[in-house]
């Protein structure tokens, strides 16, 4: 049976709380989880479409569950059906057109929804209860069509999986957004995301590489873009210099020295988070590289002034360094150095519950090629 559609309702609401990744609101999700989530869905994604470098947040990383104040919707417990959603989102190219995927995953414990006219084109039900909705469709704003291809699973465990590819073409925000007129997947490729068994909540968690931290620097954006190529120069150099550092046999890392990824502040700048065990204790390794940068930041220059462990030191070259040791910090320390290249590496290592540093000053000791 096809029901009619409702009148649409506007609804307003905000979003409070931590957003961390173990909420104990909602057990099935974690931020081991979320990567083995993350793995699931770029493996499913077809050999003739490339996942756009971007940073993580816009490179398919599921995100934190929100929790929504339920005071703001018409109805309180309208609030339950907008969060306890964790959600990842991303740009990919096919055939030399650009378009967007979002994957939309919730613990479901409502029954399959009636189809209403004009919210699915067709309904299926496979062998092992999964229920499919899919829908192509397109929607206009002041003029501009977008173009959208969902499919919704209903998982037999108690998921609800949304998966949206759309022609939006989100990739420089400097010109806006643009319609490439093709979405990127069909409607049985965004199936096989939908129903990869590691997006369910019941699954178990697979191993996976561990989502990294937030991270970034200090940049207004507008200096030359990191390609994805500049930046794998860059991560097979910290790969070289890492392994020529014999003081380093002792540390284990959580991830590759190299693992630079962009950051939400702009194509100019990439960063890693890498965490270090030692027989020390534990620590964060902060790495981050700007380009198009010729003097320290406005806030570089001030912790300078007010610092009075930061020492500033001008090389025969014209490069810039400033070094600090925080020993009342269990060792933290912090090394920049900004190049007459127009580009400025900042390493800091901080320590993590309680310990010392791993290996503090190693920071000191190196500088990074030029990304050029």
């Amino acid at each position: 049976m096809v029901e009619s559609p409702s009148d649409p309702e506007r609804v307003n609401f905000a979003v409070v709380g931590s957003q961390e990744y173990d909420n104990p609101k909602y057990p099935w999700f974690s931020r081991a989880k979320a990567a083995a989530m993350t793995q699931a869905v770029v493996s499913a994604l077809p050999d003739s479409v490339e996942l756009v470098f971007a940073s993580p947040r816009e490179s398919l990383e599921f995100e934190p569950i929100a929790d929504y104040d339920g005071s703001t919707f018409p109805r309180e417990s309208d609030a339950d059906l907008f969060s306890g959603s964790t959600t990842a989102r991303g740009s990919l190219i096919r055939d030399g057109h650009v378009g967007t995927l979002t994957v939309d995953v919730r613990a479901w414990d409502r029954p399959v929804p009636p189809c209403v006219a004009g919210a699915l084109d067709r309904r299926d039900s496979l062998p092992d209860g999964t229920v499919l909705d899919s829908l192509d469709s397109w929607f206009e704003i002041n003029g501009v069509r977008t173009l959208e291809r969902t499919v919704v699973a209903y998982r037999p465990d108690g998921t609800r999986i949304v998966a949206t590819a759309g022609d939006a073409d989100y990739t420089d925000p400097r010109t806006g957004t643009k319609h490439s007129g093709h979405i990127p997947l069909t409607l049985d490729e965004l199936t096989a995301i939908a129903t990869a068994p590691p997006l369910t909540v019941t699954a178990p968690v697979v191993p996976a590489l561990p989502l990294m931290p937030s991270c970034g620097a200090n940049t207004e954006g507008n200096g030359p873009e990191l390609t994805r190529e500049k930046v794998a120069r860059l991560d097979r150099a910290l790969e070289a210099r890492w392994a020529g550092m014999p003081s380093n046999s002792d540390l284990t890392l959580d991830r590759p020295i190299g693992s630079l990824r962009l950051t939400d502040f702009g194509k100019d700048n990439v960063c890693e988070v890498v965490t270090v065990e030692s027989p020390a204790g534990v620590g964060r390794l902060d790495i981050a590289v700007v380009s198009g940068r010729s003097a320290a930041s406005p806030q570089d220059e001030y912790l300078n002034e007010i610092d009075p462990d930061r020492a500033i030191t001008r090389l025969p070259d014209g490069s810039t360094v400033t070094r600090a040791v925080y020993l009342s910090n269990g060792g933290s320390a912090y090394f920049s150095i900004t190049l007459p290249t127009t580009q400025q590496v900042i390493i800091s290592t901080t320590p993590i519950g309680g310990s010392t540093a791993p290996n503090s000053t190693w920071a000191e000791r190196r500088r990074s090629p030029s990304v050029t």
